[in-house]
């Protein structure tokens, strides 16, 4: 088996293998104790932050279209694997597919010959469950298809973002301008975006892949063979999907570019993480570093450096981990700890 190798040792890497459910319950058992921890915690702040929360009882969810086979079996080895009941555990991912975030951006900026796809991972109910919430990587090879790598939180299947084995690299991010319907009629975007990964070999495939999608809510993807400098851009709300070839750059906070047409329903946060984005990233500065932009606290509403992080901030108060792939074929990630000190951890020998 592939080993990965990273100067982080507090960050957990797991290798999995085999059907959904051996899958599932072989991470269920090494995560028990986080897991119980994390299912715990609802128990504790219920009546404290029921506003905060998603009310996931009231969609009206298929589940077997929702998560698909695949992905209620592997739910089910999870429940299996840690000894928690499984409703527990679909509570758990719907709080965290309802409502997500990242900003992410890939491209050559400013013609310095160096190609970066990076990515933000943040997710609002960390907010509330930050003393018992991690992450940690997963290397799947699921049912002999495609091997990648995605990192993930304490009890969740799937992921937003990761790479595989031939060279894609996938970030994501929610579209909060497109409403998440009460009626839930197509698949969560985890399950999509690691259907994608360990199914396509190329940006061919990858795109004929996005065309197909029919997904929950809106989000917007970028899939990019980095050492190529090459990335496709697409954006999806339900079964509606537009793509486009991005030949140099693109950068993308929590709105839509493609399918909007009313800028007065932008969320504010996600303009303002935008802008800041764009003017690091074309700044017509060589001497930029695109690696390091993802770490920024800069407050556009303030005109300052914020001392701390903000929904506003490029680097925001929720965030989980941040991941970035360069031309060189190199991989890194950094948590939060890390983020704060604008310090990126390389994943060796994958």
């Amino acid at each position: 088996m592939t080993s990965i190798l990273q100067n982080d040792s507090s960050v957990s890497f797991l290798k999995l293998c085999g059907s959904p459910y051996r899958v599932g319950c072989d991470y269920g058992f090494r995560d028990s104790n986080n897991i119980r921890r994390v299912l715990s915690h609802y128990v504790d702040i219920s009546g404290w932050f029921g506003s905060s929360l998603v009310d996931v009882d009231s969609l009206e969810i298929c589940n077997e279209k929702f998560w698909s086979l695949e992905g209620l079996s592997e739910i089910r080895g999870i429940a299996d694997g840690s000894g928690v009941p499984i409703e527990n555990l679909i509570y758990h991912n719907l709080q965290k597919y309802a409502i997500g975030a990242c900003t992410h951006f890939a491209g050559d900026f400013n013609d310095s010959g160096r190609f970066y796809h990076g990515a933000n991972i943040d997710i609002p109910v960390f907010l509330i469950l930050r003393d018992s919430l991690s992450f940690h990587f997963q290397r799947r090879l699921v049912n002999d298809k495609i091997p990648y790598w995605i990192p993930c939180i304490t009890g969740t299947l799937f992921g937003i973002a990761g790479f595989n084995i031939c060279g894609l690299f996938v970030s994501s991010s929610m579209l909060t301008d497109v409403k998440q319907p009460k009626k839930v009629t197509g698949t969560f975007h985890g399950k999509i975006i690691c259907d994608l990964l360990s199914s396509c070999s190329n940006l061919d495939e990858a795109e004929r892949f996005l065309s197909r999608i029919n997904g929950w809510g809106g989000w917007s993807i970028a899939v990019s063979i980095p050492k190529d400098k090459k990335v496709i851009y697409a954006e999806y709300h339900g079964d509606n999907v537009i793509i486009e070839t991005k030949n140099n750059n693109f950068i993308c906070s929590n709105h839509s570019q493609l399918f909007q047409t009313d800028k007065t329903i932008i969320p504010e946060h996600s303009r303002l993480r935008y802008e800041r984005l764009k003017g690091l990233l074309l700044c017509n500065d060589n001497s930029a570093r695109p690696e390091l932009s993802l770490f920024d606290k800069f407050n556009l509403v303030k005109n300052a450096e914020s001392k701390f992080r903000t929904m506003n901030t490029v680097f925001r108060n929720d965030h989980i981990v941040s991941i970035l792939a360069d031309c060189d074929g190199n991989y890194f990630f950094a948590n939060s700890k890390n983020a704060e000190q604008k310090k990126w951890n390389i994943i060796r020998n994958i």
